[in-house]
């Protein structure tokens, strides 16, 4: 997901997610706690799937002056592996934040591909919504005066992140020039995938942010299109609902061109509609992944884009429904 907001952006609120305080659990300061075996399922013999071996991605969302990060999954180089779940093992999500997220774990805060700040995590929280129902490190963040309006961060633990990219240049605006380059990009989507007109594109436009992908690079925009939906965890209540999703970035003589498209229609493939949450180098490529957040008819869930020789792809989404994955072009 991401204004003088990450990256900038139009029409940001944040899906509906609750957020419900519980106390933390009894914790020493650190990133990995000792925790007895038998406080994965009082029941259990069986022990607790192992903790993950790489880095753990967050989604932060901010409201007010409270961050909380939702684990997402783990990746290691390239490969990006699920976490485990309270289905493989009943308790393992209260183990994972004892021993991942205890209070005064620290990590360290990105938007727009840069280092923007730190959270020290004062508690857990509970957070709905995701279709993967998972606890949250919850704290107050300190931030660059760049990021101080930003809402939709990326994390990683302390120690375990990348050397950071540019400061300079980040959070470029939306301008006039952005969104009339993302209605001509829907327009040609639209062409492409043989789908129905909206009545008026401005108004079917539901997202829109501008994101600079590395150092001395124009930035690019991404967009969020609706057809007789919102961008919204909510069932859109017609098979001709869709979603369109384009990335473009600036060509020769001020012509904008698709770099990519996502485009799923509601009676084909079940609703996912998705918008860019934010974009950094999480795994030291050299090369920014996109984070996208999905919404379901019921839930929402994480998409990951990545630019392998210059072309953008899909390779990973973390649907939970049993829908088909999107078109992209």
């Amino acid at each position: 997901m991401i204004l003088a907001l990450t990256a900038g952006c139009d029409n940001v609120e944040w899906g509906g997610a609750s957020i419900v305080l519980q106390p933390p659990p009894p914790a020493t300061v650190g990133a990995d706690l000792e925790v007895p075996e038998d406080s994965l399922a009082a029941d259990s013999e069986v022990p607790p799937p192992p903790l993950p071996e790489g880095s753990v991605l967050y989604a932060g969302t901010r409201a007010g002056a409270t961050l909380s990060l939702y684990p997402l999954f783990e990746f290691r180089g390239d490969s990006i592996l699920p976490l485990s779940t309270e289905t493989d093992a009943p308790g393992y999500d209260a183990y994972f934040a004892r021993r991942r997220m205890a209070p005064g774990t620290e990590f360290t805060l990105f938007a727009d591909g840069v280092r923007v700040g730190t959270l020290v995590a004062d508690t857990v929280a509970s957070v709905a919504g995701w279709c993967v129902p998972r606890t949250a490190a919850v704290g107050v963040p300190e931030l660059i005066p760049a990021a101080a309006g930003a809402t939709r961060f990326l994390a990683l633990a302390r120690g375990s992140e990348p050397e950071a990219q540019h400061a300079e240049g980040a959070f470029p605006p939306p301008l006039d020039s952005h969104r009339e380059a993302s209605r001509l990009l829907a327009q040609t989507a639209i062409m492409q995938q043989s789908a129905l007109w909206p009545d008026d594109l401005t108004d079917a436009r539901a997202d829109l942010v501008v994101t600079r992908t590395g150092p001395g690079v124009e930035p690019s925009i991404a967009s969020t299109f609706m057809f007789r939906d919102r961008l919204a965890v909510e069932d859109p209540g017609t098979p001709v609902a869709y979603s369109l999703f384009v990335m473009g970035s600036p060509r020769l003589q001020a012509r904008w061109g698709i770099d990519y498209v996502w485009y799923r229609r509601v009676g084909d493939d079940g609703k996912g509609a998705p918008r860019f949450f934010q974009q950094f180098d999480w795994d030291g490529d050299g090369r920014s992944e996109v984070l996208l957040e999905v919404m379901g008819a019921s839930s929402r869930w994480a998409a990951v884009l990545e630019n392998a020789d210059g072309a953008w792809s899909a390779v990973y989404e973390a649907g939970c429904d049993p829908e088909a994955g999107p078109s992209g072009a």
